[in-house]
């Protein structure tokens, strides 16, 4: 075997030994190891290599990334859906794995965070116009990645920005 070729497989096996580094950390998704293994020299051959052979070592594992990353980002940043999935498709996680990891999101509890969300917002809304805190209250839940139609429809049943 050349010095060349053996060269080339130790740098092989650095990288995959920084990469399973990268992936104990916490939960990685494919795109997200790919974009490291570039960063620390690979060619994209040697990538998609690497992340082959993480997602058989368990390393990688899509499903598993998506369903933890909708749960922390609901029960922790208070994200609602679209959001969660807006991120998820840039990290070019594939459409079934989202819906199955919102689906773990259960319809109750997902409208309760909705409802103590405009709560909380309402409570730290310093104008007494109704309209005006309806609106900065809808603005934010929409940003933070609820469905306009239900943060309108909670919204209805909120006494204090009702007429």
């Amino acid at each position: 075997m050349s010095a060349r070729k053996d060269n080339k497989n130790i740098i092989r096996e650095v990288l995959a030994e920084k990469a399973r580094q990268y992936c104990a950390y916490r939960e990685r998704c494919t795109h997200e190891v790919e974009e490291k293994l570039w960063a620390l020299g690979a060619d994209k051959a040697t990538a998609a290599e690497l992340t082959v052979r993480l997602r058989e070592e368990g390393f990688i594992d899509n499903q598993r990334f998506a369903t933890m990353f909708a749960r922390g980002k609901f029960q922790n940043n208070h994200w609602g859906k679209v959001k969660i999935k807006a991120v998820l498709l840039k990290q070019r996680i594939p459409d079934r794995i989202i819906r199955e990891a919102l689906d773990a999101i259960e319809d109750e509890t997902y409208l309760k965070s909705l409802q103590t969300l405009i709560s909380n917002k309402i409570d730290e809304l310093k104008t007494k116009n109704k309209k005006h805190i309806r609106e900065k209250t809808a603005a934010y839940c929409i940003q933070k990645g609820y469905e306009p139609s239900l943060v309108y429809e909670t919204l209805k049943n909120e006494t204090r920005v009702t007429n």
